[in-house]
């Protein structure tokens, strides 16, 4: 294969072969003077452009994510491998975005946590559990969770959701029991559900049987 031209951007080295393949790669993946046009290239050559090319596009993949949204290491994992880029270039990019600061599961949970305190009165379970689904380490999460200065929600503020389940099933069998297993749902810790239930004039400590 012959080098056809070669292009200098800010950003890359743009090489076009004689076959019409045309390869991006970043300028620290090839030393300066090393290629030239009209030079041929062997296939050791050929393999090694193509895999920096993989990685400098994988690179730029994963720039433009995390430039649109907020997101974790497993969600931009997921997005490049739906992108078809290999593991071991994905990994690579990881690590590169990593160790530059640029993704950072523990900010992101605390970000998330404070994110969603802000508009929904939710239980630290449930914050748990939607991290976790996004691929945050139980370590990382829990860590965040001590980070953020409101532990749980004002009781007040959960009474009031409670009664507002309340009132919407309160012509149903066993509806105190049902805004019980609502709270348990939204992830507030049985300590948190016992205080808001006493507010209702309640008493459940003994209720084993619906604890999670």
């Amino acid at each position: 294969m012959i080098i056809q031209d070669i292009e200098y951007t800010d950003r890359y080295i743009r090489i076009t072969l004689d076959t019409g393949e045309y390869i991006r790669v970043e300028h620290s993946s090839v030393p300066s003077g090393l290629l030239r046009r009209g030079m041929a290239i062997d296939i050791e050559a050929y393999t090694h452009l193509k895999e920096e090319s993989m990685l400098f596009e994988c690179k730029e993949k994963a720039l433009y994510y995390i430039s649109i949204r907020s997101c974790t290491e497993h969600g931009i994992k997921k997005y490049l491998m739906k992108k078809g880029f290999d593991k071991t270039i994905i990994s690579r990019v990881l690590q590169y975005l990593t160790e530059r600061g640029l993704i950072n599961d523990y900010e992101y949970a605390v970000h998330y946590i404070q994110s969603v305190r802000e508009h929904k009165v939710i239980g630290n379970k449930m914050l748990e559990k939607k991290l976790f689904e996004k691929g945050v380490d139980k370590g990382i999460i829990k860590k965040a969770i001590r980070k953020t200065e409101d532990k749980e929600p004002d009781i007040e503020q959960v009474y009031k959701l409670a009664l507002k389940k309340y009132n919407q099933v309160k012509e149903k069998t066993n509806a105190k029991v049902k805004v019980v297993a609502f709270l348990q749902q939204r992830g507030f810790s049985w300590e948190i559900i016992k205080k808001v239930m006493k507010q209702f004039g309640d008493d459940y400590e003994d209720m084993h049987d619906i604890q999670e």
